[in-house]
């Protein structure tokens, strides 16, 4: 049934995909193949319906696509564009500035006006704001999460007289009446907007004359104009900008400044952008980044020419551009932008802020309109006509006309009794709101001294070219570098690796730089924050040990964003931009597929389940490790099992969390994590939890400190089985206080056997007289008017006692005695009675067992990962080296994966089935269905004690 759903869901999944296509290749009806118009019903209407909804849904242009032949009136339909774009959330589409903005007046600010007026309607928090336009928003209106904030705020507290009995006031009369200053590239292009005659009244001459000019000749460069009569325009709202980007230009992306982190929304422009981030470098074109991606130029050139817009990228500029602009820009720079975004005042009922257009606009409204004077009453009265008029959708200048057209008659959501409900029907219609890692969001700039350096640094770092090595990492380490009081410049940087996806060698410099500001000294006394620390000073000692490898340098990936990727754009990325990719390990995020170039980490794709699978998989290889159960979801611990008597400690681990120790008469807490899903428990110590090392591979040869674990009985075995040569990580080591015998008669096959269920006891009672005879000379019974307080049955307890005294020697007694609880009472003058560890001499005894192994680079232990950056340096980057990688960890994979299809059914359903498919590597790992036990040095079913 399950696979039949995921078959289904995938075929859906592909019509979809192809529908999509169709209408983006303008096909018609007519034309549709016959398996689509089976999709949807064969009805025609249905057809159209979906081709008018997914252009409205992908803003795409109304002339040249199909939407033209299906929706007669263009107007309407930009109408209906914009307001769907303002319910949904989305960013303003700059793409198509050239109809709303010129036709509907509808430009970037007034758009956002609507978006937050709308937010502030409904009480919906800030971070309902997807990330782009959040930061859309702070660029345009200045309004971050603290503005937000207060906004909201002031209008809960803002209760005069007339707005007793009239519902809540309008938060249009409190957001910004002017836009902010915003970023100007000379390159860009300016072009004139809806301009109307009561407009030219409020203009400078040079203003007017730069205006005439963009009637006659069309838009012009923004750098060939005067700047500051440019910004003038722009603020007064009589043109607007576009930022060209064609298929030659090479774009870089410098640390993320003035990004917001809210949520993601998940539509197609959204994805689309954070595709750009993760493939992106300035060695690549456009054409080729499209190319790669196989995706629409231009597509791919409208969301560079956004990302541009809002400061996120650069694009690589050409030796003719420099020396041909207006003098005024030589000094825009410094006047353009503090180092803070400029955020306008909040308490927006005072119409005059003190800017130099303001003042000059109340003189010109002076001297132009000789009436008789008005009350503050009247004045007051007009100024809030006034706001409500600029804050239409429809409305833009500064004379307070709207346009013609009759978009700004849409209905929006304004009734405080259903504004609520109206808006969580529009936003949730299309979009489905996905939940950040993190809440707490960037919103301002680094200090001036961080972006000198980062200036210094990227010009001073010659254009490296060639393939690069690649360090994988997750949000883990993203978080530490955010939630720990580290740098100052450092979150910024950490924000960018989390949405980015990657941090460029260009961008290294200067986050080394940051990173050499922390230090461990600074973590004394922090308790577990000191881990932030350190995973701040080891990854810098690693990407300054990784990154000389390769002439191309390093880039910094998070997994999480190339797991946005589809696989075979993921695989085409990473081919043509990167030689090797070298993982951090744990890693928490999963790995959907294996990658097609060497990779230093995990040897097998990832999901929930595969840290418990790896764990039982080691000790069954190696014959050592801690008492293990993997117990499958649902079932029920009434007692402590019987492999762990004697520990007190138990380290339990969970899907989609980290382990935890748990105290052993706490077992039955285990029951609710047992109800969502599987549980691995394992031995972790008698009185107090074992000790933990951890000890790198390959080992070196010549290193005295690691032969000791170089010999170990486990190790040897884990090299007969797995390529520990080829590969690098660590082993961890765990040491209970009880040693480990390890198993003598190892198979590496595992057979499970069922279970035998009990016989009804109709003998009568017999207790034996010897202890040591074997259980098929006794068979012990229990009263039938006393049954056994373990429901152990006769032949079950002979079995048992026979089972562990065969294992006991003089020797290894001791191990019975330090499982027991029970202390022994030293009499006076008699000597204390020592616990004897077990003679080197045994064979097979090892007072450290093997707990895990990780595959990668570790970023918690400082002598571990230094013995593996050596290893990858000097040895393991090698061309001979990197071209046994991949035939190593196959072979290790298919050990793995059959190891799991052995424990996935018994030995009898197993023999029943000589020709079961072996699990394949392409798909998740099941959950186990049997419960296993790991016992004696093998793992088993486990018989429910």
């Amino acid at each position: 049934m399950t696979s039949t759903t995921t078959t289904t869901t995938t075929e859906s999944g592909n019509c979809q995909l192809q529908l999509q296509l169709c209408v983006r290749g303008n096909v018609a009806w007519q034309e549709l193949p016959v398996h689509l118009r089976s999709v949807l019903h064969n009805n025609q209407r249905d057809y159209e319906k979906y081709v008018f909804n997914y252009s409205l849904r992908n803003q795409l242009r109304f002339r040249g696509n199909l939407a033209s032949k299906v929706f007669r009136q263009e107007q309407r339909y930009y109408e209906l564009l914009i307001q769907k774009n303002i319910n949904s959330l989305g960013v303003f589409p700059y793409h198509l500035a050239d109809i709303v903005t010129k036709g509907l007046r509808v430009t970037p600010f007034n758009y956002y006006l609507d978006v937050l007026s709308q937010l502030l309607r409904s009480d919906k928090s800030y971070d309902t704001l997807p990330n782009f336009t959040a930061a859309d928003c702070l660029r345009v209106l200045g309004i971050g999460r603290n503005e937000y904030l207060a906004l909201i705020s002031e209008l809960k507290t803002h209760t005069p007289r007339t707005l007793l009995f009239s519902g809540k006031p309008n938060p249009l009369d409190y957001l910004p009446r002017l836009p902010v200053r915003v970023h100007m590239e000379p390159w860009w292009r300016l072009d004139i907007g809806y301009v109307l005659e009561t407009d030219i009244r409020l203009v400078t001459p040079g203003e007017r004359s730069l205006l005439d000019d963009l009637i006659d000749f069309g838009a012009q460069p923004t750098g060939k104009c005067d700047y500051h009569v440019v910004q003038s325009l722009y603020r007064k709202g009589l043109i607007y900008l576009d930022v060209p980007i064609s298929g030659e230009d090479r774009i870089s992306i410098p640390p993320l400044r003035n990004f917001v982190m809210n949520r993601v929304s998940g539509d197609y422009f959204e994805n689309l952008l954070y595709k750009i981030f993760v493939s992106a470098d300035e060695h690549m074109t456009i054409a080729e980044l499209a190319q790669m991606l196989q995706l629409e130029l231009d597509s791919v050139k409208q969301a560079v020419s956004f990302i541009c817009r809002l400061g996120f990228a650069q694009r690589k500029h050409t030796d003719h551009e420099s020396g041909q602009y207006h003098p005024s820009w030589a000094d825009s720079n410094e006047q353009e932008l503090p180092q803070t975004p400029q955020i306008t005042p909040l308490n927006y009922n005072m119409y005059a802020s003190g800017s130099n257009f303001d003042l000059q606009q109340q003189q010109q409204q002076q001297q132009s309109s000789p009436k008789s004077p008005k009350t503050p009453k009247q004045e007051k009265d007009k100024d809030k006509d006034k706001d409500k008029d600029s804050s239409s959708i429809g409305y833009l200048s500064s004379d307070g006309n709207t346009s013609d057209f009759s978009f700004a008659n849409i209905t929006t959501p304004t009734a405080p009794n259903n504004s609520s409900n109206t808006t969580n029907n529009n936003n949730n219609s299309d979009e489905q709101e996905l939940s950040s890692e993190l809440e707490d969001g960037s919103e301002r700039t680094t200090t001036t001294k961080a972006k000198q350096q980062t200036a210094a640094a990227q010009s001073q770092s010659s254009a490296k070219s060639g393939k690069r090595v690649g360090f994988l990492f997750d949000s883990t380490l993203t978080a530490f570098l955010m939630m720990g009081n580290l740098s100052p410049g450092l979150k910024n940087h950490a924000v960018t690796m989390f949405e980015v996806g990657k941090l460029c060698e260009e961008s290294l410099d200067s986050f080394l730089a940051e990173l050499e500001q922390v230090s461990l000294l600074d973590a004394e006394g922090e308790g577990d924050v000191s881990r932030y620390f350190a995973h701040a000073v080891i990854l810098r000692s690693t990407i300054c040990s990784l990154r000389p490898l390769l002439p191309g340098g390093l880039d910094l990936l998070r997994l999480e964003c190339l797991e946005g990727l589809d696989w075979q754009t993921r695989d085409r990325v990473l081919e043509k931009k990167y030689k090797l990719i070298i993982s951090a390990t744990p890693l928490t995020a999963t790995l959907s597929h294996m990658f097609s170039i060497p990779f230093f980490g995990q040897f097998v794709r990832s999901s929930d389940a595969t840290p418990m699978w790896s764990k039982l998989f080691y000790n069954h290889i190696t014959g050592y490790g801690p008492p293990s159960l993997l117990l499958c979801r649902g079932t029920v611990l009434k007692t402590l099992p019987r492999l762990f008597l004697g520990y007190g400690k138990l380290l339990v681990n969970i899907l989609h969390s980290d382990a935890y120790v748990l105290n052993s008469e706490n077992f039955r807490n285990l029951n609710d994590q047992l109800k969502n899903g599987c549980v691995l428990l394992q031995g972790y110590g008698i009185r107090t939890a074992g000790q933990l090392h951890y000890e790198s591979f390959p080992f070196h040869a010549t290193d005295a400190s690691q032969a000791k674990w170089a010999n170990h009985r486990a190790v040897q075995k884990l090299a007969e089985h797995l390529d520990l040569r080829h590969q690098c990580g660590y082993i961890t080591f765990l040491n209970t206080g009880v040693p480990d015998l390890g198993c003598e008669d190892y198979e590496l096959q595992v057979r499970l056997k069922q279970p035998q269920r009990k016989r009804p006891n109709t003998k009568s009672n017999h207790v034996p007289n010897d202890l040591l005879t074997s259980p098929d000379e006794n068979h012990f019974a229990a009263t039938p008017e006393h049954g056994p307080a373990n429901d152990y049955t006769s032949s079950d307890c002979g079995q048992l006692l026979a089972s562990e005294l065969a294992k006991c020697t003089d020797n290894s007694r001791v191990e019975l005695l330090s499982q027991s609880s029970v202390e022994l009472p030293i009499g006076d003058g008699a000597e204390p009675l020592a616990a004897e560890s077990p003679s080197p001499e045994l064979s097979g005894v090892e007072d450290w067992t093997l707990l895990d192994v990780n595959f990668g680079v570790p970023l918690f232990d400082v002598d571990t990962n230094t013995r593996i950056c050596e290893q990858l340096v000097h040895r393991l980057c090698s061309d001979d080296n990197l071209r046994q990688l991949p035939a190593s960890g196959q072979h290790t994979q298919q050990l793995f994966l059959e190891f799991v299809r052995q424990c996935m059914h018994f030995e009898e359903e197993q023999t029943a089935t000589q020709l079961r498919e072996p699990l394949q590597p392409t798909r998740n790992l099941p959950h186990p269905r049997i419960n296993l036990a790991f016992e004696n040095g093998r793992v088993g079913s486990w018989n429910g004690r």
